[in-house]
């Protein structure tokens, strides 16, 4: 995808031609088909074009309006499209037979609607719109989408970028750590969702949010909320399903411009199984082949992955026989260890991730697509929460929860959800405030305790330690973070150094919107007892059966354990970096060299686990210490 940055001098000095260079610079890998600068007095703005779509040729951004005095950029796809034309009364020109620029609807979008249009546009976008008489400038991003925007403010200066590396460049405040955050990062607390980043002074305009700003004041606001969906009550359990293939088969079909080859990521899942499935049967006589990729271990994964599936290429091998027109390529990731991901992962994003053993694959999976001439990559990463909720138990009759649960499991169960918050609290919270607490994670006690991180973990509603949510919706809104994830913005921008644009027809807002107003007890079979059953049943013709009605989940990078042992030399090395650096006093290095000899003797699914989330996290969040404090 596109990437866009800007400055606007708060102060009314004119910009200096040297910052939007520095700053194009930054993002030079992100604009492989060409950059463009505009700059208009204490404006400047531009973009770094990767041309995902035949219509993004026509470069008209970014633009000065003079009959409107506009100054405008943007980057992304629009997917409701026919319906913005027709509202703005777009007429799309002849040498545009392809189609009209994404950039020229969300342009029209704005000069009709201003700060309003945000909710009326679908899509994975992001835009900045400066209005020259009004010396105000907006930013906005899409309801839920693949986009990152971030930016810095002072009284002088307001900067935003697609990428930090631009904000950074610039040198516009001193680097600062937050030390939440990387705390946050490594007892998996997942409070860093929101507009906080790991550099203090730089902030990340979450989904759903636009910003305005004037050289007085600045004002941000959230214009989707999908925690506030009401519930859809239709006749019949199949009507959900005919209502859900309707939406589910246009967030696939308007994911599908592209002027490329089309790859997509296919686990043996029903999620990117069914994203698959229906980009396929929408692509019929085009004369295209979806090239769909897969991680594969490299080593038997049966030791590790307890009930899981380590293997999924026998479910989405299934998956392409039975849909045909797929060419399925089976990644290994064989020539990227653990080790070299994280540090590649790191140029990209700049900060510790959750999903450090993860790295391996994702990034292997994308270097296949892009090396076989795809700028599009489907995933399917947002539906666990969505279409593929598989149900709560207690949605369903008295006689159900008994025959799932059993005498014994019931009360427990139950208690949990009538309970007062508070006596679940203390019930939780028993046992967790003793020493060794820390021994779950990488982070180094001495860390914790200047945060304070126990007692704020204890108290935190949004902690694992807290007490789960009663309701199915507020547990599915627990997951998803509406107006706060950061999923999407990781994906844009390593996609982005990619070369492709990573596209979630199960993160589109109309998706999630629909399968959150379908009533909790409809998502299991009281017949069968079957859960996900919406999926399950749309996908009916599109998914075989072995994949269509698997129970078990996959376990991607299972493999790990035997993975990390082959590149033994290069934990090592990583592990020294730690001990010797600056590192050494956020992570537990002693603690993490004890669960790396467990790892290179123990076959068992706990050395898994505490290589997922003591090593190969641990290992990130050192190594990214080390290099902000080195540089």
């Amino acid at each position: 995808m596109s990437q866009i940055f800007g400055i606007l001098r708060r102060d009314g000095h004119t910009v200096a031609p040297s910052a939007p260079e520095t700053m194009c610079r930054a993002m030079a890998e992100r604009g492989p088909d060409g950059s463009e600068i505009c700059l208009d007095g204490p404006v400047a703005m531009g973009r770094m074009l990767l041309a995902g779509t035949p219509e993004s040729t026509y470069k008209r951004i970014p633009r000065i309006d003079n009959v409107h005095g506009i100054i405008f950029t943007a980057a992304g796809r629009v997917y409701n499209r026919d319906e913005l034309i027709a509202a703005c009364g777009l007429r799309i020109a002849e040498h545009e037979k392809s189609g009209m620029p994404d950039g020229e609807i969300l342009f029209s979008a704005y000069r009709n609607w201003g700060e309003a249009c945000p909710v009326r546009i679908y899509g994975d976008w992001a835009f900045a719109a400066y209005d020259k008489k009004e010396r105000r400038l907006f930013i906005a991003r899409d309801h839920f989408g693949t986009t990152s925007l971030y930016y810095h403010a002072d009284s002088r200066v307001f900067a935003f970028a697609s990428s930090r590396s631009a904000l950074l460049a610039l040198d516009l405040a001193p680097r600062e750590m937050d030390d939440l955050y990387l705390g946050q990062v490594l007892v998996s607390w997942f409070a860093y969702h929101g507009e906080r980043t790991i550099h203090k002074p730089v902030k990340r305009l979450p989904p759903a949010h636009c910003l305005t700003v004037t050289p007085e004041r600045m004002e941000k606001r959230r214009f989707w909320r999908l925690e506030e969906t009401a519930e859809l009550r239709l006749p019949k359990r199949e009507d959900y399903v005919a209502a859900f293939r309707e939406v589910f088969d246009e967030a696939v079909r308007c994911r599908l411009r592209s002027g490329d080859n089309i790859a997509a990521t296919l686990s043996g899942g029903l999620d990117s199984g069914s994203v698959t499935a229906t980009a396929v049967r929408l692509m019929q006589g085009e004369g295209k082949r979806l090239i769909a990729v897969t991680s594969v271990p490299l080593y038997d994964t049966r030791m590790y992955v307890g009930s899981r599936i380590g293997d999924e290429f026998p479910l989405a091998r299934a998956t392409a026989q039975y849909s045909e027109n797929i060419e399925l390529s089976p990644i290994t990731g064989a020539t990227l260890c653990p080790i070299q991901a994280i540090r590649r992962f790191l140029t990209v994003i700049d900060e510790p991730s959750h999903g450090a053993g993860n790295l391996f694959w994702i990034l292997a999976l994308m270097e296949h697509a892009r090396n076989h001439g795809c700028r599009t990559l489907l995933t399917g990463q947002m539906g666990n929460a969505g279409m593929s909720w598989e149900g709560d138990v207690f949605s369903q009759s008295p006689g159900f929860q008994l025959r799932r649960l059993g005498w014994k499991q019931w009360p427990k169960e139950a208690a949990k959800r009538y309970l007062p918050v508070r006596l679940l609290k203390a019930y939780r919270n028993i046992g967790r405030a003793k020493d060794g607490w820390w021994r779950t994670s990488a982070i180094n006690p001495e860390f914790a305790g200047r945060l304070n991180l126990l007692d704020r973990l204890l108290s935190a509603p949004d902690s694992l330690m807290a007490p789960q949510s009663r309701s199915p919706f507020e547990q599915r809104c627990r997951i998803i973070k509406p107006g706060r994830s950061f999923v999407g913005a990781v994906w844009a921008e390593l996609g982005a150094a990619c070369g492709l644009e990573v596209r979630d027809p199960t993160a589109d807002a109309r998706v999630l919107a629909f399968t959150l107003s379908v009533p909790d007890h409809v998502f299991m079979d009281p017949k069968t007892g079957v859960d996900r059953w919406l999926i399950r049943e749309a996908m009916k013709g599109r998914l075989p059966d072995e994949v269509r009605l698997n129970r078990r989940r996959g376990r991607q990078a299972g493999d790990l354990v035997p993975r990390l042992r082959a590149c033994a030399d290069e934990v090592e090395a990583a592990l020294d970096e730690l001990a010797s650096g600056p590192a050494a006093a956020y992570v537990n290095v002693p603690y993490m060299r004890e669960v790396w000899a467990m790892v290179r003797t123990d076959d068992t699914p706990e050395a898994f686990h505490k290589a997922v989330t003591v090593l190969t996290r641990g290992i990130m969040a050192g190594l990214w210490v080390n290099g902000f404090h080195n540089a």
